[in-house]
């Protein structure tokens, strides 16, 4: 399993790889294996958080996740549940759960994710998504400052939001249509995804 490997094979299977930072959530993503590489089963992504760095609430509906750290602390929140975590500790976060993630710690945070499974959009959306960040055309929450751009990479990387977001589903999934026909999804590919 993709989970197992331990830290030196992780430093290996990051040498080459493209790392992208979000200045906004003060995390830096390799992804280490894409859905591309396996037929869509699933995704391994490296991620390095700074001290405060965090993802607020959000969920996914058709990708459950499993979660391990290999240095720090990272305070973890699945449903209703929030605990700190070291290393080696790991969580899984199933389809449809509430989840966000923070360093509360003062020294940076280490972590492998496991997307299962890996939508062709996941990696683009995300690759994205941090791009807007560090052109500044994000919100200080990480959401794109554009609802066309929100929409669209809600999307593409099948997170959803909690409140009254989630009753926003058919109205957000419409606008996500219109940003494509207006090309949108074009333009996004194009400056952050070539």
């Amino acid at each position: 399993m993709a989970m197992d490997r331990t830290d030196e094979e992780i430093n290996r299977m990051r040498t080459g790889r493209a790392q992208h930072r979000n200045p906004v959530q003060r995390d830096t993503v390799t992804w280490l294996r894409t859905g591309a590489e396996t037929g869509g089963e699933h995704a391994l992504l490296h991620v390095e958080v700074k001290p405060g760095g965090e993802v607020l609430a959000h969920y996914h509906r058709r990708i459950g996740m499993h979660l391990r750290v290999l240095e720090g602390i990272l305070r973890v929140q699945v449903g209703h549940v929030v605990r700190d975590l070291g290393p080696g500790r790991e969580v899984e976060v199933p389809e449809e759960h509430l989840f966000r993630w923070r360093n509360p710690g003062s020294a940076p945070a280490r972590f492998v994710v496991e997307l299962r499974p890996a939508p062709a959009c996941l990696e683009k959306g995300l690759v994205a998504l941090y791009g807007l960040a560090r052109d500044g055309r994000t919100r200080r929450d990480g959401r794109p400052r554009s609802l066309l751009r929100t929409a669209l990479l809600m999307q593409w990387t099948d997170i959803s939001l909690p409140g009254v977001y989630r009753w926003l589903g058919p109205v957000l999934r419409g606008l996500a249509a219109v940003a494509c026909r207006r090309g949108i999804d074009r333009e996004l590919e194009e400056r952050y995804c070539r």
